[in-house]
């Protein structure tokens, strides 16, 4: 059995990753569930991540950036 020749598509025709694009879109139930279970096994592992305080001052930074005083 023969497989079918495929024409090669042009970089500029082929599609662009949809979740890339939308970045206000909610995540997924899959997603978040996800996110949980690789959180669950790093906490297992030992594996430590920024402190509350740190993560929170690290978030106003993005957001507001150098503006916002707190």
């Amino acid at each position: 059995m023969e497989t079918p020749k495929l024409k090669p598509v042009p970089a500029d025709d082929v599609a662009k990753d949809p979740l890339a694009e939308d970045d206000d879109r909610e995540p997924t139930k899959e997603e978040i569930m996800e996110d949980l279970r690789i959180a669950l096994r790093d906490v297992k592992a030992g594996v430590e991540g920024m402190p509350a305080r740190e993560a929170i001052k690290a978030l106003k930074h993005r957001v507001y950036g150098d503006g916002h005083e707190g």
